[in-house]
């Protein structure tokens, strides 16, 4: 029996206090950040997450204003994916949250917390939800140049594909990040990889203009295995997503 696949992430809830520059004060307690964001496709872990149809994503962080800071986040996705569901039912969105704790010494940022990503329109027992630990360290050697590494542990050990108890795939994912601003535009590069399921590489550019980021990505991903639900299944993939966002 097939447990779950979590082919999305909130990898980037737990990215976004890097990503926005908008923050509102709530009082003396922290400050939250928040985005708005449209793009041609969904692709996280480097698999198309809605079908190859455009989508649009909001996601918000609170932080508190401590030494060690308390981090609470929240991200609405729409995504619609091919994963079982009841006769006659189905989904549209993806909401997820996280909750954590950031230190920062220096040029070095570390993060530490659990993360749901949940259907809220299925029930919990057709195994489409899923939990995690996830870590994360930032360093910044410079104000326009920064790497990144993260790591999530599926706290429920990954999923089966088949009936043997011995074929668990997917119990960690992590991923490799650099960034640098060159002046007229923003570079990044990554490569993540979901055990023995799928690894993927990804180039970007990404561009501020009246007050909206605009941002191409290429992604080339490599299917280690037939995906269970997946389309179109045990073929590679190559995206080009292109998308705009408002942080707030």
């Amino acid at each position: 029996m097939i447990k779950k696949l979590a082919i999305s992430s909130i990898v980037s809830i737990a990215l976004l206090s890097q990503a926005a520059n908008a923050q509102t004060k709530v009082g003396n307690a922290g400050v939250i950040t928040g985005t708005a964001a449209v793009a041609s496709q969904y692709v996280s872990k480097g698999l198309d997450s809605n079908r190859d149809k455009p989508s649009a994503s909001l996601v918000g962080e609170f932080s508190s204003n401590t030494d060690i800071q308390l981090i609470l986040g929240a991200g609405l996705f729409y995504s619609t994916q091919n994963k079982p569901v009841t006769i006659g039912t189905g989904y549209s969105y993806e909401l997820d949250y996280n909750i954590g704790l950031r230190k920062s010494f220096d040029k070095l940022t570390f993060d530490l917390g659990y993360l749901a990503l949940t259907y809220p329109q299925t029930k919990r027992h057709m195994n489409v939800s899923t939990d995690a630990y996830y870590a994360k360290a930032v360093i910044a050697p410079t104000k326009d140049t920064s790497l990144s590494v993260y790591y999530e542990l599926d706290t429920t050990g990954g999923y089966r594909p088949g009936a043997d108890p011995n074929q668990i795939r997917g119990e960690y994912y992590y991923e490799l990040g650099f960034s640098h601003n060159f002046g007229p535009a923003s570079f990044n590069a990554s490569r993540g990889d979901l055990k023995d399921t799928i690894s993927f590489y990804k180039l970007g550019l990404s561009k501020e203009f009246i007050g909206l980021n605009f941002t191409a990505d290429y992604i080339v991903n490599d299917k280690k295995r037939p995906i269970p639900f997946d389309n179109p299944g045990d073929k590679d993939d190559t995206h080009i997503v292109v998308g705009a966002s408002k942080s707030f």
